[in-house]
């Protein structure tokens, strides 16, 4: 059962360290004057984390229907 954990966990946390990259760069190109890049890259990468572990809950509930 671990295993399965690890790795939706492992691709939630990918998800999450390219939205930290890509919002550092939207935020350095675009919001450079209002805050810092890292700023808003924490922030959409927060964002996509939350919408990773929504995307990840029907294979986490398929995964272990039934077993208790």
């Amino acid at each position: 059962m671990s295993k399965e954990v690890t790795k939706i966990l492992t691709v939630v946390a990918g998800i999450g360290g390219i939205g930290f990259a890509i919002g550092t760069l939207i935020g350095w190109l675009f919001l450079s004057d209002t805050m810092e890049p890292w700023q808003f890259g924490l922030i959409f990468a927060l964002v996509v984390l939350f919408l990773g572990l929504l995307g990840a809950a029907p294979l986490a509930s398929r995964l272990f229907a039934g077993r208790s």
